[in-house]
């Protein structure tokens, strides 16, 4: 093994780390300290990869954006429907959410503490955006020609986000009153009910007539 890849290997065991304890302490409450206890190593071998905490929040966030939203340009880039674009992104929306348990309630409660910070981490690179834009255009293009409901974009976001984020955020609660707290039948539950998020968009968004 190099030194590059054992140097990745590292970086990568860091953000892990710095990840875990952003989402049981929040950005505020964890120090630099608390990452370096969680990776296994000393504040020496931490500061040497990365000097600050906001550094690491960066390193954090561009690894959940780097698996969602180069995938959503690439979705929409694809021949097919509107309806089966949908589909891809719902599911890959809710795989994401799944390899970064916990992240959806950090970073919601990132936006209420501090909304303004997550837009500076966002907008020091805007070129990572551009997935987001490009649904927002497939969004109103097909409103425009008549293939979706023409209702404001802030119902769509916010009817989707809902349906998708909202199990996530009470996985405790939902899985010991309807699943005799079966992890397990919970994951099975999330998968079965990208089926169901579809649909319920679909009638959702379905024209008018």
């Amino acid at each position: 093994m190099d030194d590059k890849q054992t140097m990745t290997e590292m970086e990568n065991s860091i953000i892990d780390a710095a990840r875990r304890v952003f989402v049981e302490k929040g950005y505020v409450a964890t120090s630099m300290g608390d990452i370096a206890i969680e990776a296994g190593i000393g504040r020496t071998t931490l500061n040497y990869y990365f000097r600050t905490k906001e550094r690491l929040f960066e390193s954090v966030f561009e690894q959940l954006m780097n698996y969602l939203l180069p995938n959503i340009g690439s979705i929409i880039e694809e021949e097919g429907s509107f309806w089966d674009k949908l589909e891809k992104i719902v599911s890959l929306y809710i795989d994401t959410i799944k390899t970064f348990p916990g992240f959806p309630a950090f970073i919601i409660g990132e936006l209420n503490r501090d909304p303004d910070h997550l837009y500076r981490v966002l907008l020091k690179n805007p070129q990572k955006i551009k997935p987001v834009l490009k649904l927002q255009e497939l969004v109103e293009t097909n409103m425009k020609e008549g293939r979706i409901r023409k209702i404001p974009i802030i119902f769509v976001v916010s009817t989707f986000l809902g349906l998708a984020i909202f199990p996530f955020l009470a996985e405790t609660p939902l899985t010991d009153l309807f699943l005799k707290g079966n992890k397990e039948a919970f994951d099975r539950f999330t998968q079965e009910r990208k089926r169901y998020i579809v649909e319920i968009m679909k009638s959702f968004l379905h024209p008018q007539k």
